[in-house]
């Protein structure tokens, strides 16, 4: 009579509720029997729970017969069985690698197995039979890592239209899968085009979460992310101005902003008072962190004018002791030129802030009518030449 043995692998998981699976097969084993094998699983209590889910009949060489098992580290403990339907087993040798096991490896029982440590492992049962011929088994163990991290998303407020890409991450985990709301989507990213709550939970399942009724995944974690349109920002500062002279002019932002910033002065208040004509900006926030800008063109209306002294006393009494020239008219380029009588240049500058003191060769000059020519460009391109007479008085 051929023998036939019955070889059991029970899948221990630390803590849960008990529950099995049992995976059926059948191969041919050095053509001197034919062996039925199932693999159980359960949790560590020994409790068994539902049963019964098969794999399927396989073919394998003749020589040998292996099948593949997926576990988590450190969750599951493996317990293998051999149990003989007919025939008359007399010796068993499990060789195992993976694994800190230290127990026996004679026996029809050998474990609980704990596999610890990532990676791929093969556990070996040689079986010998009254009759001398021997069976050899063996099973692939493939060790992951079970954990899984808590994705790192965040609450979004998006100030116009929402394009956003949520990542549950964890691409590291081979075994790692995913599962959002409300989309039902299974992937690890999604794509978010409008508000609302997002939620995704990420687990880890080997053969026993697969199998099982009523299993739990080696580990799972969830996030859920709030994704929100921000309340739209916009600001008006009117249409452009005039300005002239100390006649302030005060430009309003509007109230009900949590940031102002103005240019070019960076104020940061929500009204600013202007004195000086140019271009002025400024850029608003609103509680959502959305903003708005707008600009306005503040334009001097006030006539231009370059006014020169005809006169000038340098006593030392700080009273129109320097010749310069005074007005409004902005100034980009400055350039004077002072000759006295005989056409002797005597001084020159291009600093429109300078003036002569009425000295010249470090000495003062004498009282008398001299000569000035001044040429200038203001800040609207326009050139000007003036040229005329004025007296030093002492």
């Amino acid at each position: 009579m051929k023998s036939k043995i019955l070889l059991l692998l029970l899948l221990s998981i630390w803590g849960g509720i008990a529950a099995e699976t049992c995976f059926s097969f059948k191969h041919k084993t050095l053509g001197v029997a034919t062996n039925a094998y199932h693999l159980k699983i359960s949790d560590n209590d020994g409790t068994e729970g539902v049963s019964g889910v098969a794999r399927g009949a396989r073919s394998y060489k003749e020589n040998s017969s292996q099948d593949t098992i997926t576990i988590c580290k450190d969750i599951r403990n493996i317990v293998f069985s051999i149990k003989t339907i007919t025939g008359n087993a007399i010796a068993w040798k499990w060789t195992l690698t993976g694994t800190s096991f230290a127990g026996k490896t004679d026996d029809s029982i050998c474990g609980p197995v704990p596999y610890n440590t990532v990676g791929i492992y093969l556990a070996t049962c040689l079986v010998t039979f009254s009759g001398g011929k021997d069976s050899l088994n063996k099973f692939i163990i493939r060790v992951f890592d079970g954990k899984v991290q808590v994705p790192s998303m965040n609450d979004s407020v998006f100030c116009g239209s929402i394009n956003l890409t949520l990542d549950a991450q964890n691409s590291s985990n081979p075994i790692a899968k995913y599962q959002w709301t409300p989309s039902g989507q299974k992937t690890r990213t999604i794509n978010v085009t409008s508000a609302g709550i997002y939620g995704v939970s990420v687990y880890t399942v080997d053969d026993y979460s697969y199998q099982c009724t009523n299993c739990y995944a080696c580990d799972s974690q969830s996030r859920q992310v709030n994704i929100a349109l921000g309340a739209k920002a916009s600001v008006n500062l009117g249409p452009d101005k005039f300005i002239c002279g100390d006649n302030a002019v005060t430009l309003d932002a509007g109230a009900g902003y949590t940031s102002y910033s103005w240019q070019p002065n960076n104020e940061t208040s929500q009204t600013i008072s202007v004195l000086i004509s140019g271009l002025y900006s400024v850029t608003v926030t609103n509680s959502d962190g959305c903003s708005a800008s707008d600009q306005i063109f503040l334009k001097d209306s006030c006539p231009s004018y370059i006014f020169i002294p005809n006169a000038f006393t340098p006593d030392g009494n700080s009273i129109n002791d320097i010749f310069n020239w005074a007005g409004n008219m902005r100034l980009k380029t400055f350039h004077l030129e002072i000759y006295n009588r005989w056409g002797q240049n005597i001084y020159q500058t291009d600093d429109a802030a300078k003036g002569w003191d009425g000295y010249y060769q470090n000495k003062p000059s004498p009282q008398g009518v001299y000569i000035y020519l001044l040429e200038c460009r203001d800040t609207n391109g326009f050139r000007h030449h003036l040229k005329g007479t004025f007296t030093l008085l002492r």
